[in-house]
């Protein structure tokens, strides 16, 4: 029944591999004294947008095709949920790839998308949660400010990456071929900050948002606190909350900053990977 939704998602996942491939090419034939083409060149990056254009609108399809033939949320399934996920992250990566020009962002950022992606894919036969309580309005509002806070900490995490890979060969003094394309270091850390300024706000109201569903449903009103799931939550709003707090509070710069937001992935794949019994919408 949704093998449609699946068709076009694996074309999306398509999509997004050449755009990848596009990006991290365009990276090194651009790079200084590279003996190619330049205008070649960047119509290779102009290709890897178009790529990554089409497999947002493909996503957009696939979400659209799923809706239509289940009459259920993407969120109620792993595989829907996952995919809503990549092409969350993809819309973000493409607004800060178009703002700020962040070629090397989307050869970071595009692998994690595809995991993501083929991640979902891999969950199709998933059991869907038939339950009505994951139709309601705040519900998706809560999962859906989740999605969108996740995927900028992990657009916060691959600028991160590349901040200190960039630090790295500066001091070694080995900027050279396609590193010499990598954006400046005041660039990756204003983007890695605009990401977390943006994420942590949307994470407290998607958190808000459940915390008070499950309130509201439960006899025992601090249920919440009993799930591993909703603990892991508050332990990674605390963590970019102290990423805020340094940064705006403390005038942290640099490197400790980004150590911060390296660490953070780990925390955003357990809070996705525990079990949770306040997270359970069975039929």
């Amino acid at each position: 029944m949704i093998e449609p939704s699946i068709l076009i998602n694996e074309l999306a996942l398509i999509c997004y591999v050449v755009a990848a491939i596009c990006y991290g090419v365009s990276l090194v034939l651009l790079a200084p004294k590279a003996p190619s083409n330049a205008s070649g060149n960047t119509s290779l990056l102009f290709w890897a947008r178009v790529a990554l254009v089409s497999a947002i609108l493909l996503q957009l399809a696939a979400t659209g095709a799923w809706c239509v033939l289940t009459h259920l949320s993407p969120f109620a399934s792993k595989y829907g949920t996952l995919a809503v996920m990549a092409w969350t992250l993809a819309i973000l990566l493409l607004l800060f790839d178009l703002r700020l020009n962040l070629r090397a962002l989307g050869a970071a950022a595009l692998p994690i998308i595809i995991l993501f992606l083929v991640w979902g894919l891999l969950n199709t036969n998933s059991p869907l949660a038939k339950n009505k309580m994951i139709e309601t309005q705040i519900v998706s509002l809560h999962v859906m400010t989740i999605v969108a806070g996740i995927a900028l900490f992990v657009l916060a995490f691959a600028c991160a990456c590349l901040y200190l890979l960039q630090n790295r060969l500066l001091k070694a003094r080995r900027v050279a071929g396609p590193f010499r394309l990598l954006p400046p270091l005041a660039t990756l850390d204003r983007a890695a900050y605009l990401s977390v300024a943006y994420g942590l706000p949307l994470l407290t109201l998607g958190l808000a948002l459940g915390v008070a569903y499950i309130i509201h449903l439960s006899t025992s009103p601090l249920l919440w606190l009993e799930d591993p799931h909703n603990l892991a939550a508050f332990i990674t709003w605390f963590l970019y909350a102290f990423y805020l707090l340094a940064r705006l509070a403390f005038g942290w710069r640099g490197i400790r900053l980004q150590y911060v937001l390296v660490a953070g992935l780990p925390f955003l794949l357990i809070l996705y990977l525990l079990p949770s019994p306040t997270h359970h919408f069975p039929q």
